[in-house]
């Protein structure tokens, strides 16, 4: 029951970040995606969302150090970054 929650919660902060990225509330996304990156460290569309966002700020430098954060998370877990993931930073 509580694993139904937190996905519940997490569904809620996904379609809330979403949202606030739709209406141009960029850094208010981006505090709701690391919220949901908090939760879920291996999330990789929600780092891909706020790799995104960083970008669209203009701060490289915050993009990169969420791609490594997303590297090192699916590292422990023997995985990488998408193609569509790494693309971003390209």
């Amino acid at each position: 029951m509580a694993e139904g929650l937190s996905e519940r919660v997490l569904g809620e902060l996904l379609a809330r970040a979403d949202a606030k990225a739709t209406e141009g509330r960029v850094e208010e996304s981006i505090a709701l995606y690391q919220q949901a990156v908090g939760h879920d460290p291996l999330l990789e569309s929600a780092h891909r969302a706020l790799i995104s966002l960083h970008l669209i700020q203009g701060d490289r430098a915050a993009a990169v150090r969420q791609y490594d954060a997303l590297t090192a998370s699916l590292a422990d877990v023997g995985s990488v970054p998408s193609p569509q993931t790494t693309a971003l930073l390209s």
